[in-house]
C-alpha cells in the first residue's frame, strides 16, 4: 500500500496545539449529494466581523478530527478570528479518500464530493456572515487532490487553495478510485505528469466548470522531492495547470524560503501563484502556517 495512504509519521510533522475555541459537530448543513458524514466547526471565542472560512481536508486513512488536531489552524483562527471545517471523506475500498476521480466530483454541481464540500462552506457563509472573498481549502495528500478540485469545479466559492503533496486537478479523472488501492496509479505515480502538456492540464481544470468565465482561486503548491507515495514531478504538472489557467508566467526561484531547504517558485507578482520545492522532503511536507496565510491574505 502506497504511503498517501496517511503517514502517521509524516502527519506527526504538523503542530498539535490546544486551541481555547469550541469545536461542534454539524450534520445538516444542505446539499450533501454523496452523503458526507459530518464535519467538525472550530469557531475561536472571539470570531471576527465577517470572518474568513477555511476548509481543512485530511490525507486518506484520516478524518475531520485527525487534521484539526495535527495542524496549526486552530491556533491562528484563536488569534485571527476565522471559522474553520473539518469534513471527514466517505470510505473508498475501506479508506478515508475524498473523491478525486468520479465524473460526478469532477463537475461543478456534478453531485459529488465537491459539491457536498462547497456547500459546507456556503452554509458556514451564511451561518457567521463570513467574507464570500476570503474563502479557503488547504488539504494534505489525498486532501490537497481535492483542493485543487475544488479550485476547478467551485472558482467562484473559494478565493484561494493550498496543496501540500497534491496532483493536478482531474489527474483522477478516468481512474475506478482515488484511493492507493486503485488499479490506475498514473496520477500519483507521475505518469500523467511526465506525458501531459500544459494545455492538457488546462482543458482538464476548465473542463471542471464549463463555460465559466470569472477569476479563478490563488494556488499555493507544496511538494517534497522525495516524495514517493505522490512524485515530485506532480509540483510541475500543478504549477503548469495553474499558470496556464492564471495566465501567468515563472517570475523567480528564491532559496530557502520560507525555512531552510525549501525552494520559492514565484509566478507574476506571486499574489496568484507559487510553489515549494521541499529539497529532501518526503509526503505532506510540514505545514507553514505563517506563509500559508499570508498567501491568502489573512495575515
Amino acid at each position: 500500500m502506497h504511503a498517501f495512504n496517511i503517514l502517521v509519521g509524516a502527519l506527526a510533522a504538523f503542530c498539535s496545539v490546544v486551541s481555547a475555541g469550541k469545536t461542534q459537530t454539524i450534520s445538516n448543513w444542505g446539499d450533501n449529494p454523496s452523503s458526507l458524514p459530518s464535519f467538525l466547526l472550530y469557531t475561536p471565542d472571539k470570531i471576527a466581523d465577517k470572518p474568513a472560512i477555511i476548509l481543512g481536508l485530511h490525507p486518506c486513512g484520516g478524518t475531520g478530527s485527525q487534521y484539526q488536531s495535527m495542524t496549526p489552524l486552530p491556533s491562528y483562527a484563536d488569534k485571527l478570528g476565522f471559522v474553520l471545517l473539518f469534513p471527514t471523506s466517505k470510505s473508498q475500498s475501506g479508506m478515508n479518500c475524498w473523491d478525486a476521480h468520479s465524473a460526478k466530483s469532477l463537475k461543478h454541481d456534478g453531485g459529488g464530493d465537491s459539491q457536498g464540500l462547497a456547500s459546507m462552506v456556503k452554509w458556514a457563509l451564511k451561518a457567521y456572515n463570513g467574507d464570500p472573498s476570503k474563502v479557503f481549502v488547504v488539504g494534505g495528500s489525498s486532501g490537497a487532490m481535492e483542493s485543487n478540485v475544488l479550485a476547478a469545479t467551485y472558482p467562484d466559492v473559494f478565493a484561494g487553495a493550498a496543496s501540500y503533496s497534491g496532483v493536478p486537478a482531474a489527474c483522477w479523472s478516468g481512474s475506478p478510485m482515488s484511493t492507493p488501492a486503485s488499479s490506475d496509479l498514473s496520477c500519483p505515480l507521475g505518469k500523467k505528469a511526465s506525458t501531459y502538456t500544459q494545455q492538457q492540464w488546462v482543458d482538464l481544470a476548465k473542463g471542471c466548470y464549463p463555460g465559466y468565465n470569472g477569476t479563478y482561486p490563488k494556488i499555493m503548491i507544496v511538494h517534497g522531492t522525495e516524495d514517493t507515495a505522490v512524485t515530485i514531478n506532480n509540483l510541475k504538472a500543478q504549477l503548469d495547470q495553474w499558470s496556464g489557467v492564471l495566465g501567468l508566467s515563472l517570475a523567480r526561484n528564491s532559496s530557502n524560503d520560507p525555512i531552510k531547504n525549501w525552494k520559492k517558485i514565484t509566478y507574476g507578482d506571486g499574489t496568484k501563484l507559487v510553489g515549494y520545492e521541499v529539497q529532501g522532503g518526503g509526503h505532506i511536507p510540514t505545514f507553514q502556517g505563517d506563509a500559508t496565510l499570508r498567501f491568502f491574505g489573512l495575515m
